[in-house]
């Protein structure tokens, strides 16, 4: 899927379809299914998981938790930048958050701030608030997304969904950066 695609949308409809990828790559909830078709109808899509919702959260938890290290699909920018977890990189990322004035509460959240689906929100906040300068900023954070879309593209079935996804955000975000 090239650029060339999301430039017939809107950038309403861009940020609209990142905050549904964010969505979609946080920890699958209830609604799941009606929001993948959301960004179907919304980006003229077939994206289908081909699981239910309980064997998309068994899915999750072996693709991003149980065997994230070894499968090279680790959804943290730290481990990416910095080539560990909880890295200089969650620091800066937090920072970002707090000088935005946005308050990210890692213990509520139960993931760091520097995992993918809430970088990506955080974005998507900017984007919608109109701190295209912020957001273009904050994007250099995310410069490792394709590596883990491919990586997960390498994967099982439900693996190549998520990499889609992720594939998906990265070319949304691109295409923002590329508008404003």
């Amino acid at each position: 899927m090239s650029n060339k695609t999301f430039k017939n949308l809107s950038i309403d409809d861009k940020i609209s379809a990142l905050s549904l990828c964010a969505d979609i790559l946080d920890y699958p909830y209830d609604g799941l299914e009606s929001d993948i078709e959301k960004l179907n109808k919304l980006l003229s899509l077939k994206l289908n998981p081909r699981l239910k919702l309980v064997d998309l959260e068994a899915e999750y938890i072996k693709i991003f938790v149980m065997e994230s290290q070894e499968s090279r699909c680790v959804p943290y920018a730290s481990w990416w930048l910095d080539g560990k977890l909880y890295g200089k990189s969650l620091i800066k990322i937090d920072r970002t958050y707090k000088a935005s004035g946005y308050v990210y509460d890692e213990y509520n959240m139960k993931k760091p701030a520097d995992n993918l689906s809430s970088m990506i929100m955080f974005a998507v906040i900017l984007a919608e608030e109109n701190k295209f300068k912020e957001f273009k900023e904050f994007t250099k954070f995310l410069t490792w997304i394709d590596d883990l879309a491919n990586s997960l593209n390498s994967l099982s079935l439900t693996g190549k969904f998520y990499g889609e996804v992720v594939g998906i955000s990265s070319k949304l975000i691109s295409s923002i950066k590329e508008e404003i």
